[in-house]
């Protein structure tokens, strides 16, 4: 009788673990929407007098923080609810004037593989404090989205070395500041490092210039097709057998976050990573995340926990499968009670585990190099079911447009000698 009380509680002890292991209930969109407003909310109580995020790495990190932070609230004002109820008006015109303060021009001339200065001004745009770590290819693409869903594109600049352009004129010059600094050579070719062709490249630091000119020509900024057409030199090499992606070689650091990358970079480049004869792209990408999915944060390597990371595996994710796919990532956390007319799936999953780590301040405690103000916007900006935009539909490519051009002489040489 005792041997049998022994087995019932120990059964009943690993049920009860069981229990608190899978989630009552999964995240609601009340309760997502709550974390939303919360963490806005904590954004604006922390950021300077001046405008700016304090994240107080590598020197310009503060242009980067700011530059995310004022993605999660611009994303979240054209949403249904928009800033619910409260007026961050000022919050964010104080950050705008912080970036355009550090905002430094720079010029720009042809490259091997294509002409940079689509509008023939002569200069590219970057965004950073200066200094020898300046960094300023992450920062600049932190900045980029930030300046592209603002709105009001045609608003004249008062501040900083841009005073008297537009909006709109400064995001294609920094579009042209990034095709001028795609590296041309060696193992480097197709992609960026920390700076404008340093002459080597990571696949960390080169999913931000595809992600900022991602929502640049979203909103009317041209991208010369050669910049894609070297982009996909660099997704061949950078993959790794695993089907993950290395940082600097593809058995270098391969982890989810660049993987992440890897596959934004697909997206941009119109690109699935397979060429003739080749097995190896973008379907091995998502093997590789589904394997590692339930990961917590280790070092450069992790998923869940890791702000870096999840924001990296989220681009890539949103951008080829989309938030309703529900079979590619199935390596799930176990789900709770779902809302009528919601599917467990790869989102809710980081939905859940994000409405459930919310320090009770709003904000969330980041991991590593990755603090509280930078994985506060990014984590919004996965609850708030952020889409990085696809390229405007209807607008063909330079190329696209030259073929059909020599289509329509064609069809109407025809119709002149059926007339």
């Amino acid at each position: 009788m005792r041997k049998f009380k022994r087995i019932f509680t120990m059964l009943l002890a690993a049920g009860l673990l069981t229990l608190m292991m899978t989630p009552a209930w999964a995240a609601t969109e009340a309760q997502k929407a709550e974390a939303i407003k919360k963490g806005l909310a904590w954004m604006a109580a922390n950021q300077l007098s001046d405008g700016r995020w304090n994240y107080g790495e590598y020197g310009s990190g503060d242009v980067a923080a700011t530059g995310a932070a004022l993605t999660a609230f611009m994303e979240q004002k054209n949403k249904p609810g928009g800033w619910f109820g409260v007026d961050y008006t000022t919050v964010v015109n104080k950050g705008y004037d912080y970036l355009m303060a550090n905002a430094q021009t720079v010029g720009i001339g042809m490259q091997t593989y294509g002409n940079p200065d689509t509008n023939g001004n002569g200069i590219g745009v970057k965004f950073v404090l200066g200094g020898a770590n300046s960094r300023d290819t992450y920062v600049t693409g932190l900045v980029m989205p930030a300046l592209a869903v603002r709105g009001n594109l045609g608003d004249v600049i008062t501040v900083g070395s841009q005073i008297g352009r537009t909006y709109s004129d400064v995001i294609q010059d920094t579009v042209d500041y990034f095709a001028w600094g795609q590296n041309e050579s060696g193992t480097a070719r197709g992609a960026w490092r920390y700076s404008a062709n340093s002459g080597d490249s990571d696949n960390s630091t080169a999913q931000w210039p595809v992600v900022g000119m991602m929502y640049a020509q979203s909103h009317g900024a041209t991208i010369p097709q050669f910049v894609k057409d070297e982009l996909k030199i660099w997704i061949d090499y950078i993959q790794h057998p695993t089907g993950g992606s290395g940082y600097d070689s593809p058995g270098s650091y391969t982890n989810e976050s660049k993987t992440g990358g890897l596959l934004v970079e697909m997206a941009f480049a119109g690109y699935d990573g397979y060429k003739t004869g080749d097995t190896l792209g973008k379907q091995q990408a998502l093997d590789f995340l589904d394997n590692r999915w339930q990961n917590g944060p280790n070092s450069w390597d992790g998923n869940f926990g890791h702000p870096y990371a999840m924001w990296g595996v989220y681009k890539g994710l949103q951008t080829t499968i989309g938030l309703g796919n529900s079979t590619e990532i199935a390596n799930l956390h176990a789900p709770g009670v779902m809302d009528d007319g919601d599917t467990w799936n790869w989102w809710e999953d980081y939905t859940n585990y994000l409405v459930n780590s919310q320090n009770g301040d709003g904000s969330w405690g980041g991991y590593w190099y990755w603090g509280p103000v930078l994985a506060t916007p990014w984590y919004i900006n996965i609850l708030n079911a952020t889409e990085i935009p696809p390229p405007p539909p209807g607008v063909p490519e330079p190329t696209s447009m030259l073929l059909l051009g020599l289509g329509l002489l064609g069809l109407a040489g025809i119709r002149r000698r059926f007339k």
